[in-house]
């Protein structure tokens, strides 16, 4: 009988670290994860001057959303694309000619 006492009382002390390790480290990753911001271009919720800097920082100009957006995007391609280190306003620019 006391051998079995100890046997439960040590699963329900390991339970409880196991429990409080969770609840620990639950909030630390909810935190890390919710803290990250990102910009979809295919989401229809950001402006089609952010999709044009996500455009121009990585992606080639997409004329289908130029058409869409107008200067907008064209303009926001332009500073994602010259935030780029190494590139000048001419390499961008000649980047939106299709």
């Amino acid at each position: 009988m006391k051998n079995r006492f100890r046997i439960e009382t040590y699963r329900i002390r390991g339970l409880s670290y196991e429990i409080g390790l969770i609840l620990t480290l639950l909030p630390i990753l909810l935190i890390t994860v919710g803290g990250i911001t990102s910009v979809n271009a295919s989401s229809n919720e950001i402006s089609c001057f952010e999709r044009g800097i996500v455009d121009g920082e990585d992606h080639p100009f997409n004329q289908r959303t130029y058409n869409n957006c107008g200067d907008d995007y064209h303009q926001g391609f332009l500073e994602g694309c010259m935030s780029v280190e190494g590139n000048t306003r001419e390499v961008c620019e000649s980047a939106t000619d299709a």
